[in-house]
């Protein structure tokens, strides 16, 4: 009692009951080895406690010497007496008490097998040039497995030292095979290390020497192969493969030699066949699956089809995992019975349909479960579905539709954590306004049913409202969050916040439009950091985070966005080079904070984020093609005398790069049309033709395979929009007015289905004509011809009507509109046809 007590004073209190059974003068009490062994123990630990959790050496060193000396009594009292047998009972007896006790601290001290080791020590040595022995290979083989179970780091190290004891020539106590099959267990469960399976196999080879030099009738079975192999199989290191499958040769070799005891059985194929899974694939493994069919003495079981097809789902193969379901099913139905189709064969099957991605997953795994359904009733109980069959039904179908997922979801009997967790991933995956309330309601549906929800469900419900749109969903978004810590406060250890679904929140806002969502952003951002300060390790913010505080700022619009971006930029270079390696900036840190001096509009904006270029290339962040097209916008949306030349210089540049062999910078058509932008919006002289001359580049890039991008209707609709804001004398003005009508020709007669006016096509063409042609008969004639073509598109929107009201003539309106004051007509009063495919209002 005092010696499991783990109170202060226990031990103390534990050997004075010890030294009253010593002092007792009744010969009808006397202390056995159980009584030492509990005082021992009671001293031992408290040494332990006051080494690691007091961090007090003295005591430590003054409770061990007391164990010790307990140890010594015990020797002075039971293992000297020369009636202690007698005492106590037979020699055998004495053995079973030591292992009785071995055991138990092997069961109750998991976390203390020097306890068990110590004492078998003492045991040992006081043995020694004695005929009585109080241990036998039993005893040593507990401690060993104490080692295995403790997941002590020095376990594997402890271990093979005991069996190096056994194993000397002049041990009274030899070892068995469980001695060696102990040491490789504990080099399996090490958990301080990878999966040492070479170690393991050395262990072996000592079996085999010692069977071969020392002991021929200590022969190792396939039990112990299996488990070298078994290491083997799940390292999946390169080569590892090849050893397992040198192990089940070796292990035919000796079994054809005469020790029938280490024949391969279909574990030890089925090991192999997962070795190669893991290292080498699918393909690799089906070879051995083969290699088992043909085996005369032993067929392939379940499981050997089972691992076969994991191996093809895990690639997402759904043709050969189906097909090996088939193989599955013929060998089933020759009369291979260990072989019968199981519940955890069709799971399989459905892996491979999820992993897939494929656009039919969801029906053709919606096929597979109504085949289980229907062989279920008709009495083959295996194939009942269970959750775990809906639940990858459900990941099946969350890629293409929701909406299945969730009938999936009120289909299947009971549902858990997972299940719910799945539907409203699918969800959150569709995005939407609507998508984002169901996953709410499903989260509320969860509570209602007793199902708690769990960190990830919490995840995927902010994620929902992250990528919905709409307004408010930020805020819902943060709710969530303070919900599910609510709930953590309340006792739920399973929803303790973390950096994921923070940063999560953080993303949310970094897609709001609402009014200070970036600083509500950053703040969530400190609020991580001072949590991580204070203990909470959990909640340590990383690069994702920062990036979405930076994307946040870059949406946002604020005068100071871009400086607010790069000092959160600044911070993550400083923690980085104190030593923390996940805040370290990547190239989606420096694009995001490119964009927000994009966006920024102001004077010196383009020349910072070209600063901010350079000095992050000179801290080993290479801008990429994205980077790029946002500091081509950053120029083209700055009031910069030269913007523009920086912005084309920029493009000519990711041309050179590109055609200097880098695929990765090839010019996108946001690039050249960013470009022509920046002409647009400058104020500069020519910037029509400018204009017009990086479509016809790009077109002859286009056209000769160089730089194969062709223009789309963005980029026609910015050269005539570089006409239509273009100012100065009256040939500058005739010139761009020739630009826009050619521009305006090319793309309305041009014979590609996605190369198409607009209705900003046609309103920013009518907005040139309005600008740069005096009136008269020749404008009224363009402005009908365009607007006609207009309404035959079904292009017309409010943009249009405008600027046909301000190019056209009071007569020519009357003519295009009717009524008696054409000025007063709105896009209401006009046909449905003409604006059929004008931009829609988003419908939230």
């Amino acid at each position: 009692a005092w010696s499991n007590a783990n109170v202060r004073g226990s031990a103390e209190k534990a050997e004075r009951v010890l030294n009253r059974l010593l002092n007792n003068n009744c010969d009808n009490y006397h202390p056995d080895i159980f009584s030492f062994a509990h005082c021992y123990s009671a001293w031992y630990r408290e040494s332990i406690f006051a080494r690691e959790e007091m961090r007090d050496e003295k005591t430590a060193s003054t409770a061990m010497k007391k164990a010790e000396a307990i140890l010594q009594s015990m020797k002075s009292t039971l293992m000297e007496n020369e009636h202690s047998h007698t005492l106590h009972g037979t020699l055998d007896d004495v053995r079973k008490d030591v292992n009785s006790i071995l055991e138990t601290w092997t069961n109750v001290y998991r976390s203390y097998p020097g306890l068990a080791e110590k004492f078998l020590g003492f045991l040992d040595v006081q043995s020694q040039g004695q005929e009585t022995l109080w241990i036998d290979t039993r005893s040593y083989n507990i401690v060993i497995n104490a080692y295995a179970k403790s997941g002590n780091k020095n376990a594997v190290k402890r271990a093979e030292s005991l069996l190096l004891q056994m194993e000397q020539m002049d041990s009274k106590v030899k070892p068995n095979i469980l001695s060696y099959s102990g040491v490789i267990s504990c080099i399996a469960l090490s958990t301080h290390h990878k999966i040492d399976a070479s170690s393991a196999e050395e262990i072996l080879r000592r079996l085999e020497m010692r069977q071969e030099i020392v002991n021929h009738e200590l022969k190792p079975d396939n039990v112990i192969y299996n488990q070298v192999i078994n290491l083997y199989s799940k390292s999946g290191s390169t080569g590892s493969a090849a050893r397992a499958e040198g192990l089940l040769n070796r292990m035919q070799q000796i079994a054809n030699a005469g020790n029938s005891k280490a024949t391969p059985d279909i574990r030890t194929y089925n090991l192999v066949l997962s070795a190669y899974a893991n290292e080498k694939g699918p393909a690799e493994a089906e070879m051995i699956l083969h290699r088992l069919e043909t085996n005369g003495s032993i067929q392939p079981n379940a499981i050997s089809y089972i691992t076969c097809m994991d191996s093809y789902a895990k690639v997402g193969d759904v043709h050969n995992a189906l097909r090996i379901l088939s193989l599955m099913e013929k060998s089933f139905k020759d009369g291979n019975a260990e072989a019968k189709p199981t519940r955890r064969a069709y799971t399989s099957a459905l892996n491979a349909l999820a992993k897939s991605g494929r656009g039919d997953a969801g029906v053709r795994a919606e096929a597979l479960v109504q085949t289980m359904e229907r062989l279920y009733k008709a009495g083959n109980k295996d194939l009942e579905p269970d959750t775990t069959v809906y639940n990858v039904l459900i990941n099946c179908h969350k890629n293409s539709s929701a909406k299945k997922a969730e009938q999936v979801l009120y289909r299947m009997g009971k549902r858990d954590v997972v299940s719910y967790s799945s539907v409203i991933t699918a969800y959150s995956q569709k995005g939407g306004i609507e998508a984002a309330k169901r996953a709410q309601a499903l989260l509320e549906e969860m509570k209602k049913e007793d199902v708690e929800p769990n960190a990830q469900t919490f995840n995927s419900a902010i994620m929902a409202f992250a990528r919905s749109g709409g307004n408010g969903a930020a805020k819902k978004a943060e709710g969530l969050l303070k919900k599910m810590e609510e709930m953590y406060e309340g006792g739920n250890e399973e929803l303790r916040p973390n950096a994921i679904l923070y940063t999560s929140v953080i993303t949310a806002w970094s897609k709001s439009d609402e009014p200070g969502s970036a600083l509500r952003a950053e703040i969530l951002l400190k609020l991580m950091w001072t949590m991580f300060k204070r203990g909470n390790v959990a909640m340590k913010p990383n690069v994702v985070s920062f990036t979405a505080v930076i994307h946040a700022w870059a949406r946002s619009g604020e005068n100071d966005a871009g400086e607010r971006a790069e000092a959160l930029v600044d911070q993550m270079i400083k923690l980085y080079d104190e030593g923390d390696e996940a805040v370290k900036p990547n190239v989606r840190t420096l694009t995001a904070a490119v964009n927000a001096y994009a966006r920024n509009h102001g004077r010196d904006s383009a020349s910072k984020a070209n600063k901010l270029v350079k000095k992050m290339e000179a801290f080993g962040v290479l801008p990429n093609l994205q980077t790029y097209n946002s500091l081509i916008s950053a120029w083209g949306n700055s009031k910069q005398q030269g913007a523009p030349m920086m912005a084309e210089s920029i493009l000519y540049k990711l041309e050179s790069i590109f055609l200097d062999g880098n695929d990765d910078m090839k010019p996108s058509v946001v690039s050249y049309t960013s470009a022509i932008n920046a002409w647009a919006k400058s104020l500069e002289r020519g910037k029509a033709k400018k204009a017009q001359a990086i479509l016809e580049r790009m077109k002859r890039n286009s056209d000769s395979g160089r730089i194969n991008v062709e223009p789309n209707t963005v980029t026609y609709t910015s050269v005539i929009n570089a006409c239509a804001t273009t100012y100065g004398d009256k040939e500058e003005k005739q010139e761009a007015l020739k630009i826009a009508y050619s521009t305006f020709k090319e793309i309305t007669n041009s014979d590609s289905v996605t190369l198409r006016p607009n209705h900003i096509t046609y309103s920013t063409f009518l907005k040139a004509v309005s600008k740069l042609m005096p009136g008269g008969e020749k404008k009224d004639s363009i402005v009908s011809a365009a607007f006609r073509l207009c309404c035959k598109d079904g292009q017309v929107d409010d943009n249009c009507l405008f600027q046909l009201k301000s190019s056209a003539s009071p007569e020519l309106l009357c003519d295009l509109l009717g009524g008696a004051d054409p000025s007063e007509i709105t896009l209401e009063d006009l046909p449905i046809d003409w604006k059929r495919n004008g931009v829609k209002q988003k419908q939230i």
